[in-house]
């Protein structure tokens, strides 16, 4: 049985609906108890078994294992009961929520086994009837998760409401505050650099294959504009390469015997003993290699896939090869557009771009996947039909549980026929044609050694010193860091990053930053100014404001920077602001009458004739826009007779505008614009020309 409507779309909130629970026959193929069915979800859909609740479960099994908490008991009472809120729930699900229920369920079993395991079997739990804030409680003491607790909690109360009972309002667990760690752009560049490096050592691999089924060896010169014919020739095979190519001979071979594009150990040992077979030289990890990607190339190329993109790992997975997700780009056929589809964002559109001549694009990775994997996914629809004939067989015979097997292994091999990230196992049992799941994706081939970036950061952080070791980042993290790299480089504009990561509104945009991004730069900002301001104290027992902010910005400040600074502060200043390195010995071309005694300055100061001596600062400009009115209503007082005399004075208004341009143009003109209007009106009175010369001009 199941709950009719598996489509929780609906508006509840504005339109009261009944809360009781219409139940209706189950489809041909489905139990009679209702703890084996099949989820309705368009593109994600999977089989989901109840029957571990009922019956209890005592030890681990499949790929599970290693995070076996322990046994529980059957509740095939309590279990029955939760089944239609169950089926309801998770009939519109994805398979990834379906797991979030299981482990959920899972979790409360085990917790209701403790408690009842200290107050005896006469208070057993059969009923959502019997849950009380005890049980809450016992929750929140043992740790359970938030979400495992919420997630029983539904499940619980709409029961309860179908039942005609209240809903239970516990109060659920603290909602942990995420902690996220952005590693620094040099570390994420490295990792990036090392994954695009192994995906092309894969496209190498198979273009080795492809030369040595010609005859040709790995070394052979292939210019075909050579004029030697004999540079053109295939050279003779080594003895490695002589070896591998029999490999591959064989395996074609058997493929074409046997009509399958991943022919089974069986099949490829034609008869032969595993020690026979080894001793002539044959491998099947290697055969496969040269034709199709095996687990490690698949979560090279999807790695690479996330670098590039940005995009969530679930939006990667969800890519279905029956839809047209790349084309070419409307506006250059040099590109394409990568479309994928967030379910977490109502369905919302992932859009990237490239170069399809970039063999390490997002885009050309997947076509090269999906060409080296057409005759495994071939392979896979053949064994779709096959299974599809045995389940109308099963279902006709009455064979309820292989008709339930069947639909199982229907669900995966259509999902495995859409997906673009199958691969050809190398494992001794399960599938020979696998594919990446949202749970297998992160995994290296051994499991024990950590996931798959845990193990490339080691690899990494081998052969790097002490104080070069990489962070440790997770396949979310390629997000932040693409995120990271179009907000430097748009110069921290909100829209960009909104635009490169397809957001639905700007908000979610501006949140994301404020909880990754700035938060990480933030918390950086502040170790690095708090490492800067104690160390002033500690050796200098003062603190520079403007050597922090060189700190806190660089991270660092040399010998050379502090001796630059005090040679700065120390500078003596002119009166139009500027900065000058000897005033007690002015160049003869300013002030050739000038006598150094070593007391008296220079009193011309006509600084932008002074390149020997002239250091233009920030604060120069309102004394360099009041040199420049000086000298303009100086010329437009002055007779033609008289400028003849002078003949530097255009030279000092052209180096005062052109220094003038290093500042910010609106200011400057309001200056120029003030000055000018204080001489005209008087208020300020510029120099007296005496007719002979500019040599006691600016005193």
């Amino acid at each position: 049985m199941r709950l009719r409507g598996a489509r929780n779309t609906k508006n509840r909130l504005s339109e009261p609906q009944s809360t009781k629970l219409e139940l209706v026959r189950a489809d041909d193929g489905e139990q009679e108890n209702g703890l084996r069915f099949r989820t309705r979800h368009p593109t994600k859909p999977c089989f989901v078994d109840l029957t571990c609740f009922d019956v209890g479960r005592e030890r681990a099994y499949g790929s599970g294992v290693n995070k076996w908490l322990g046994a529980y008991q059957g509740r095939p009472e309590l279990i029955r009961e939760l089944t239609p809120a169950l089926v309801d729930r998770m009939s519109p699900a994805a398979e990834k929520t379906t797991k979030r229920y299981i482990e959920a369920l899972t979790a409360w079993w085990r917790l209701l086994d403790q408690i009842e395991s200290r107050v005896g079997d006469r208070q057993r739990i059969t009923s959502v009837l019997q849950l009380t804030e005890i049980h809450r409680q016992a929750a929140a003491d043992r740790g359970l998760a938030r979400k495992h607790v919420a997630m029983f909690l539904a499940i619980v109360n709409q029961t309860r409401n179908a039942l005609g009972q209240k809903s239970l309002y516990w109060k659920l667990p603290e909602k942990k505050e995420p902690t996220r760690h952005l590693a620094p752009k040099t570390h994420f560049d490295l990792i990036r650099r090392t994954i695009k490096q192994r995906w092309f050592k894969v496209l190498d691999r198979w273009e080795r294959t492809e030369q040595l089924l010609v005859g040709v060896s790995n070394s052979a010169t292939s210019n075909p504009d050579s004029s030697d014919h004999t540079d053109r020739m295939p050279r003779k095979l080594s003895a490695e390469d002589t070896r591998l190519r029999m490999n591959y001979q064989h395996f074609l071979e058997v493929a074409e015997k046997t009509g399958r594009a991943r022919p089974s150990g069986d099949m490829l040992y034609q008869g032969m003993t595993s020690s026979a077979f080894s001793f002539k030289g044959f491998s099947v990890r290697e055969m496969l290699a040269g034709f199709y990607p095996n687990g490690d190339d698949i979560r090279v190329a999807f790695h690479l896939c996330l670098a590039r993109t940005g995009w969530n790992p679930a939006v990667l997975l969800s890519l279905d090869v029956n839809t047209k997700f790349i084309e070419t780009h409307p506006m250059d056929d040099r590109r394409y557009v990568l479309r994928g589809t967030k379910d977490r964002a109502g369905g919302a559109e992932q859009i990237h771009e490239g170069l399809f001549k970039s063999q390490g694009s997002a885009g050309s990775v997947l076509q090269k996947l999906q060409e080296k994997t057409a005759p495994l996914r071939t392979q896979l629809q053949d064994d779709l039909a096959k299974c599809k004939k045995d389940r109308e067989k099963s279902l006709a015979d009455g064979l309820a549980l292989q008709v339930a097997s069947l639909d199982r292994r229907i669900m995966e091999l259509e999902s495995a026929v859409r997906s673009p990230w199958i691969y050809a196992s190398t494992a001794s049992g399960g599938d020979l044609v696998a594919r990446l799941t949202d749970t297998n994706y992160g995994t290296s081939s051994n499991a024990a050694k950590g996931s798959y970036l845990q193990v490339l950061v080691r690899e990494i952080n081998s052969n790097l010193p002490p104080d070069q070791q990489v962070s440790h980042i997770t396949a979310s993290d390629f997000r932040d860091g693409f995120a990271y790299d179009i907000y430097q480089a748009s110069g921290g504009s909100i829209l960009a990053v909104y635009k490169a990561l397809s957001h639905r509104s700007i908000e979610s945009t501006s949140t994301y930053l404020r909880t990754t991004l700035l938060k990480a730069e933030h918390q950086k900002l502040f170790g690095t100014f708090s490492q800067a301001l104690w160390s002033e104290i500690e050796v200098r027992s003062a603190v520079d404001p403007t050597v922090l902010a060189k700190w806190s910005r660089d991270g660092s400040l040399t010998v050379d920077q502090r001796n630059r600074l005090n040679s700065y502060r120390n500078v003596m200043m002119t009166r139009l602001g500027t900065g000058c390195r000897d005033p007690f010995n002015p160049p003869k071309h300013i002030d050739p009458n000038f006598i150094a005694d070593g007391k008296s300055m220079c009193h011309v100061q006509r600084c932008t004739l002074c390149v020997e001596h002239a250091v233009i600062m920030p604060e120069s400009m309102q004394g360099l826009c009041k040199r420049l009115v000086e000298l303009r209503h100086l010329k437009s007082q002055m007779s033609a007779r008289t400028t003849l005399n002078v003949a530097s004075l255009d030279e000092e208004l052209k180096n005062l505008e052109l220094v003038l341009l290093a500042f910010d143009e609106d200011e400057v003109r309001k200056s120029v614009l003030s000055w000018t209007n204080r001489i005209e009106s008087g208020e300020y009175r510029g120099i007296v020309f005496d007719g002979i010369g500019l040599g006691n001009v600016g005193g």
